[in-house]
């Protein structure tokens, strides 16, 4: 008959029984943050690259398969390898014109190197458009910029058009600056239908306007305007399956522009979800998206 067991003898085997519980429920809780980092990391990298087919009554027959690359809130994103996939997904796109859609740079860029390198080889690949966004008016490098994109070819619109010719079609691409850079110049406000009706846009001829704010697609309606490209909302930063974004600058929680092709009283517009990311590091089930607009005749 074995002796009994002393009072330290019993602590100790209650006590041991739940260390090895605590011991594992750590164990999965250290291996559930490994997998949520790695996956964030993961997540965080991916590039997507979309393809929309846009419809335009104005657009000739003849301009059927024309394609538009739209890279949007770049922020001067330059981590590894990034800005070389980006470059040959464009590439491989192969566009007849780029657009770049506002928010190249923000605050925290301190030189300009690694974007004017990136917009030299785009502009390499195809001609290139440039609107402002309202990171670049809080930035101390915005005249050098326009002055380094200006000097390698590219078109900075700045509530401007142009008529160009691209696939043997007259197309007219117009700008809008973000308003905040007004704001940050201490200039009042101008509304996005006055400044376009100020284009005299032509009615019978397909437009393009290239324009950061998503949220004003009400103003960008009825003046002319046959399709809309912008970003800015990042892709709602946090998407969740069957509701969408979470959050976007001046759209507030459960924005409805974040992202795809939407439509309103005959303007189309296609939101980009971003390459890069501002104050908010780090993006949730939303890759960063590199968008390739494929336009169709409706004539």
């Amino acid at each position: 008959m074995s002796a009994p067991l002393s009072v330290a003898d019993r602590a100790a085997a209650t006590i041991r029984p739940r260390t090895q519980r605590l011991a594992a429920v750590g164990l999965v809780l250290i291996l559930l943050l490994l997998g949520t980092g790695g996956w964030l990391l993961w997540d965080n990298r991916r590039l997507d690259v979309t393809t929309y087919e846009v419809v335009l009554d104005d657009l000739p027959r003849a301009a059927d398969g024309l394609r538009i690359a739209q890279l949007s809130d770049l922020h001067a994103a330059q981590f590894g390898t990034f800005q070389d996939r980006v470059v040959a997904a464009t590439t491989a796109a192969q566009p007849d014109l780029i657009a770049l859609t506002g928010d190249l740079i923000d605050y925290r860029t301190s030189q300009l190197d690694g974007v004017l390198t990136m917009t030299e080889r785009l502009q390499s690949i195809a001609p290139t458009y440039v609107v402002l966004g309202n990171h670049e008016a809080d930035s101390t490098l915005m005249a050098e910029l326009i002055t380094g994109l200006e000097a390698q070819g590219i078109t900075v619109l700045r509530d401007e058009a142009v008529e160009l010719r691209s696939a043997g079609v007259e197309l007219t691409v117009a700008g809008l600056d973000d308003p905040w850079l007004r704001t940050a110049a201490g200039q009042s406000r101008r509304d996005a239908a006055g400044l376009l009706a100020g284009l005299d846009l032509p009615e019978d001829a397909a437009t393009v306007l290239l324009a950061h704010r998503p949220e004003q697609l009400g103003s960008y309606t009825g003046t002319g305007v046959d399709l809309v490209l912008s970003g800015h909302a990042h892709g709602g930063q946090v998407r969740i399956p069957g509701v969408g974004g979470l959050y976007a600058p001046h759209q507030g929680m459960f924005p409805t522009l974040t992202e795809g092709v939407h439509e309103l009283e005959g303007t189309t517009m296609v939101i980009s979800r971003g390459l890069g990311n501002s104050s908010v590091g780090v993006r949730v089930n939303n890759p960063r998206e590199l968008v390739i607009v494929e336009l169709r005749s409706g004539a």
